[in-house]
């Protein structure tokens, strides 16, 4: 078979190179000449320098011309799908050749909210479903978040733009608008992002898409925002003072005294009361009920009597009855919950002002509204009875005992003291709670619950 061919259109020679690959001819192009002999010696050099591109742009081997027909021919006779459609799609995008295409009912052809939307949805996401099979923690809250951080920003920016659309561009322009449009501070930010780059990422590992436009989108750089945490004196007058619901007092004494998170003070039972311990095998959250413990691990964590005593006093004063799978942190409308988080927090919030109010200035609102931002300069929230314990406590005994008794260390941490914790730890950690919090909790009558 020869390698061209010549044909005459009206006065001038063309030129149709054969292609071995398809078994047919490419395209003809004009030589420019009327001579055929002089046709020839065009395509001569044709062949040895390459063919001139439209335009004047230079030129291109006849190989690389004849791989481009090749892929043509390919794409006009193949039984191609959506996927491949998307794929053929991103190639170009990877070249920079289109900005923007969409395949016709191809998985790309979807909003791209609407398929973040799909994603975050706890009972429809097979991104949750595949999670859940291999074993991975993910909670109804953890999707909660994400959906809100969707809502909020992600539909109002990118509104009808499709799956396939997207590029890096887009998001680092939408980065950028985060950091420069909303008071969102940096790990908010990070956050906010990642309800939609774990989503990508996920689409491109299961071929929805034929690249990940967030990889490797630059994150937020922050510093970690420091607890305020009460003096021994701040904490040993906040408990001496009358609190307006024995529950909201109880939860922060709790917590300050054993470090418990908020979900776990929440998820406490009747049942996990022992005789000078308690056992945090739950954490509560409005989206997931009653669940894991943050780490996955349970943990056991020394209960001082006074406390223990206290505890079983309001467990008994559950409106539902009392059984061992009664919450200690009742809620006064129904048996199956306990009381909401913001109990705790602004019980802790109002008696804070107590500490920097009298009576009669309480009475104040403006003495009031500057007390209230003296504690929010201060950063004291529920959280810092945390931090609280965890620094008290270090000053008696080893870190690794603080971390058995916080649960604030990684899997393969939980592992390793798992394995090596023994009851000394535990008695070592007992006498350490009680040196500390023994003088700071004077148990007197409050008020009764209300709400």
């Amino acid at each position: 078979m020869r390698r061209f061919s010549l044909y005459r259109r009206g006065k001038i020679f063309y030129c149709q190179f054969y292609n071995p690959k398809t078994g047919k001819y490419l395209s003809g192009r004009s030589t420019g000449q009327t001579n055929r002999n002089a046709a020839i010696l065009v395509v001569y050099d044709w062949e040895q320098n390459g063919i001139p591109d439209w335009g004047g742009a230079g030129c291109r081997p006849v190989s690389e011309a004849i791989d481009v027909d090749t892929v043509l021919e390919t794409i006009r006779k193949t039984d191609l799908t959506a996927q491949d459609a998307e794929r053929i799609v991103s190639a170009l995008k990877m070249r920079g050749l289109i900005e923007t295409a969409v395949v016709k009912a191809g998985p790309g052809s979807e909003l791209f909210t609407a398929f973040l939307s799909r994603f975050w949805h706890y009972d429809k996401s097979p991104y949750v479903r595949e999670k859940l099979v291999h074993g991975h923690s993910i909670g109804r809250r953890h999707c909660y978040d994400m959906s809100l951080w969707l809502k909020l920003y992600w539909r109002p920016y990118f509104g009808e733009k499709r799956l396939s659309q997207v590029q890096k561009t887009d998001l680092k322009r939408f980065s950028l608008w985060l950091a420069e449009s909303s008071n969102l501070k940096p790990k908010t930010i990070n956050n906010v992002l990642s309800a939609g780059t774990v989503a990508l990422r996920w689409a491109k590992a299961n071929e929805l898409v034929a690249a990940n436009p967030g990889e490797g989108l630059m994150k937020f750089s922050y510093g970690t925002a420091e607890r305020g945490v009460l003096t021994e004196s701040e904490a040993r007058r906040l408990f001496a003072v009358e609190w307006a619901d024995e529950r909201a007092r109880m939860g922060n004494l709790l917590a300050m005294t054993t470090g418990l998170r908020a979900g776990e003070v929440l998820g406490l039972q009747v049942r996990d009361i022992g005789a000078d311990r308690l056992y945090v095998r739950h954490s509560w959250s409005n989206q997931d009920g009653l669940k894991s413990p943050k780490t996955g691990v349970e943990r056991t964590i020394p209960l001082l009597a006074p406390v223990r005593e206290a505890l079983l006093s309001l467990a008994r004063k559950n409106p539902h009855g009392i059984g061992p799978t009664s919450f200690i942190f009742w809620s006064v409308k129904t048996a199956d919950r306990p009381m909401d988080f913001h109990f705790l927090l602004d019980g802790l919030k109002d008696t804070l002002l107590k500490l920097s109010l009298t009576e009669a200035e309480l009475q104040d609102s403006e003495k009031v509204k500057r007390a209230r931002e003296y504690w929010r300069q201060r950063a004291v929230v529920f959280h810092s009875w945390r931090h609280y314990f965890a620094t008290h406590l270090a000053n008696r005994v080893e870190m690794r005992a603080v971390q058995l008794a916080t649960g604030h260390r990684s899997p393969s941490m939980a592992e390793h003291y798992a394995a090596h914790a023994q009851e000394n730890d535990f008695a070592e950690v007992s006498k350490a709670i009680e040196g500390v919090f023994g003088g700071v909790i004077p148990f007197r009558k409050t008020n009764e619950p209300t709400t």
